[in-house]
């Protein structure tokens, strides 16, 4: 089969006809002229990589979105933020809590990091948790494809999407410098707003930045949601956030040493679970009830306080050329509020720590060793905790390594942890721990063709161990509505509409991925191309099974069959119970292919586009994996002024017709879009630039497949909106 596949892959791209410009090209330094900013390419650096590679010379596919494009995609959530980039969607969590997806693979399989930590929040367990990063005070963003296990561990078996800001400064700013803007949309009555600040002051650096966002149910297309309601609006979908950063470093000859505080809050409706008649004595409640003429449904309130130290020093022995020192504290609570009263609470307390040396070269090789720690606390508790409360602690050594040999730029690296996943009180089991050991190896390198042509080629075998609530889950999640059972257990057939879940008498298994990436990047003074075909076979994969059982035929033979009943059948109104879905490990394949590229037609003109596609299936013939994103290809046309620009685009979403168990086609759908974008010259001191966008213009009505509320929530309809930023 792999033998066809890379042929079928190139003759697809072909066909779909249709380039965008490489994000992490374009991305450009704002002290840039607006009149060279298309003619002259700023490598961007990985922060995320130790050893200083960027995006033209890394053997695995990254992205850098900084700059202009990075505002002007700006969104609520990271992973609307990213959603329009090659290989790239969102859960689309209704726009409240939508999280990226990667070549089809996303929660505990995409690690989130901040400044290269973790984001320490719940969202990798669920989609209506929200990821807990700030895309509106971000310096840049870099996506890492395919298996990035050797730095961040198994968490990163699909990839790492790394928020980077400038909360702890490893250099003088120059004096001072800071950043401010404002935004306003139709569809959602959203109002925005961020400001940052950093100055020098003797030998310290002081940071500040702070943002505040807040919207209403959004407006879509007339539609029917799945209690046969007509509606224009996706009930429950409003925002509430809120955050402030500040830090301070200390810059000396040999290095820096900062610390920095975060504090995050978020209040968001959980869409497609709206209790009609209903009282809320919240404000919020009382807001969006007026707002809609209706009660307003369960919604998400979480905080986050979050202390980071980062140090870096020069040369501290002659064998190391630099030792960088990275570590986190997260105290985290989500709750789900219902009546006005939290129904179930989430907690996660969190240390992290990194340590990578980047020694002198050994026989040539330059490279970075480095230790990682990880400890998370996390507890849930209420009528929806449908896992017990876990530790799980991860301790590492890894090992990266780089040379130049003739034209070949090797890249390898290997990793072997430890992980520790612990459960209290899970049911059936007590207290139960699993230890695993996760091992990691790639073996890359790139290499110019010619001089307008490089290749890039990256293989890895890359492990993950289960999380706790894939191994530990037993019980009603309300985001998903379905009544979830994680790996330790099964279902026992007693009688007919009779089941027992007992014990499975398989141990959960490490995942094992084994991927190949494929990249060629072609330029030329007015045109580039970049082509990636990818092939990645995961054994042992974790993967929520239908198993045609409703929650209701569940039975202990003991009171904790009538709990489960009382859940189902009162409190909740679930009188038709929920489907149970039984975590099981199987062995699938996921291939396909990311195109991009733009020609500058003159110094006016651009025409520039995309198209991706991913395929993902089970290997024992069972069937297709859930939630996959459709085929698409979009293209935009812009103009290029002194002082202006403007942009045309035009994306099309191919109908999803390779379904999973028990999922729907989702129609197809086009979004026409419009942009105008004025950097005013009289204001040219200050950085400013003023963004008009028109979204879906046409007023389609879209469905994403990858959407767990596919049916509930659809994406925005018509919406414009307007944006300034500035900087100083």
């Amino acid at each position: 089969m792999w033998s066809k596949t890379p042929i079928a892959l190139i003759v697809a791209a072909v066909c779909a006809g249709s380039l965008q410009p490489s994000y992490a090209q374009q991305a450009q330094n704002n002290d840039d002229s607006r009149e060279h900013q298309h003619e002259n390419t700023e490598v961007i650096r990985i922060t995320a990589d130790p050893l200083a590679r960027n995006q033209l010379n890394s053997a695995q596919p990254v992205t850098v979105l900084a700059g202009d494009l990075l505002r002007e995609q700006q969104q609520h959530t990271l992973g609307d933020t990213l959603a329009d980039l090659p290989g790239i969607s969102a859960t689309h969590f209704a726009g409240v809590a939508s999280s990226p997806i990667i070549r089809g693979l996303d929660g505990p399989r995409v690690k989130i990091t901040q400044n290269g930590l973790d984001t320490a929040d719940v969202s990798r367990g669920s989609p209506d948790h929200a990821v807990t990063t700030e895309t509106s005070t971000a310096q840049q963003i870099e996506i890492l494809r395919g298996p990035a296990t050797l730095l961040y561990g198994s968490g990163a078996i699909g990839g790492v999407v790394n928020v980077v800001d400038q909360r702890i400064a490893q250099n003088f700013v120059g004096g001072q410098q800071g950043f401010f803007g404002l935004s306003l949309d139709s569809a959602s009555n959203r109002r925005e707003g961020q400001v940052g600040f950093s100055a020098d002051h003797k030998s310290t650096v002081w940071h500040a930045d702070a943002f505040k966002r807040r919207s209403d149910d959004y407006e879509v297309p007339t539609y029917t949601n799945d209690e046969g309601e007509r509606l224009n609006y996706v009930e429950n979908s409003f925002v509430d956030a809120q955050g402030i950063n500040t830090g301070v470093s200390y810059i000396f000859d040999e290095g820096y040493f900062g610390v920095s505080y975060g504090r995050l809050e978020q209040q968001y409706g959980i869409p497609g679970h709206a209790h009609h008649g209903e009282e809320h004595d919240d404000e919020h409640g009382d807001e969006h009830a007026d707002e809609h003429g209706e009660e307003v449904g369960p919604f998400g309130d979480l905080w986050q306080n979050r202390i980071q130290v980062h140090g870096g020093w020069q040369n501290p022995t002659d064998a190391i050329k630099q030792l960088e020192l990275r570590y986190g504290f997260t105290d985290y609570q989500h709750q789900e509020i219902e009546d006005g009263n939290p129904a179930t609470t989430f907690t996660n307390r969190q240390h992290e720590l990194r340590l990578i040396a980047n020694h002198q070269p050994l026989a040539g090789w330059n490279g970075a060793v480095g230790y990682h720690y990880f400890d998370q606390q996390q507890q849930a508790f209420g009528e929806e905790a449908y896992t017990p409360p876990s530790d799980t602690s991860r301790h590492a050594l890894f090992w990266l390594l780089e040379q130049q040999l003739g034209e070949f730029n090797w890249q390898t690296g290997a990793r072997v942890e430890n992980v520790s996943v612990t459960a209290s009180n899970a049911e059936l089991l007590g207290n139960q721990s699993y230890d695993f050991t996760p091992v990691s190896a790639s073996l890359g390198f790139t290499v110019p063709l010619n001089s307008t042509l490089q290749l890039a080629l990256n293989l890895s075998h890359a492990q993950r161990a289960p999380s706790a609530n894939e191994i530990f889950s037993n019980g009603a999640h309300l985001a998903t509505q379905t009544y979830e059972l994680g790996l330790v257990y099964e279902l026992h057939e007693e009688a007919e509409h009779d089941y027992h879940i007992e014990l499975n008498s398989r141990r959960p298994a490490i995942e094992k991925a084994n991927t190949i990436d494929l990249s060629l990047h072609y330029e030329q003074p007015n045109y580039h191309l970049d082509y990636t075909i990818f092939y990645n076979r995961i054994n042992d994969f974790v993967f929520s099974a239908i198993s045609g059982v409703n929650s209701l035929d569940l039975s202990h033979g003991d009171e904790h069959g009538d709990q489960h009943a009382d859940e189902h059948g009162g409190e909740h109104d679930h009188e038709e119970g929920l489907p149970v879905l039984i975590n099981q490990q199987r062995d699938v394949e996921l291939f396909g292919y990311e195109l991009s590229g733009a020609w500058r037609i003159n110094e006016r003109w651009e025409l520039s586009g995309f198209s991706d596609f991913i395929r993902a299936r089970s290997l024992d013939g069972d069937g297709n994996l859930p939630r996959i994103p459709a085929h698409r290809f979009g293209t935009d046309l812009r103009y290029l002024a002194s002082d202006w620009e403007a942009k045309l685009g035009y994306t099309y979403y191919f109908k999803h017709e390779q379904l999973a168990a028990n999922e729907t086609v989702t129609d197809s759908f086009a979004l026409l879009d419009a942009q105008l974008n004025l950097f005013p010259q009289t204001l040219s001191d200050m950085g400013m630039s003023v963004y008009l966008k028109a979204e879906n213009l046409t007023n389609e009505l879209g469905l994403l497949h990858t959407s767990f509320l596919k049916e509930d929530a659809p994406i925005r309809g018509r919406n414009f909106s307007i944006g300034l930023r500035g900087e100083f």
